[in-house]
């Protein structure tokens, strides 16, 4: 098991990039593939990161 906090900090590199890669607005993300993919994969990263974050 490793330590909650290396979780939250994945979590939180995430975010970031999904903030990043959207920074263009939403119209512009809808027709760009690349985006869509990235964003996806980074919020099934994260949302598998959370899961392993203790219940306290």
């Amino acid at each position: 098991m490793k330590d909650d906090g290396l979780y939250l900090i994945h979590v939180s590199e995430c975010l970031d990039l999904i903030v990043r890669y959207t920074q263009d607005g939403e119209a512009a993300n809808r027709t760009d593939r690349r985006t869509q993919d990235a964003v996806l994969r980074n919020l099934h990263t994260l949302t598998e990161s959370m899961q392993c974050i203790s219940q306290k």
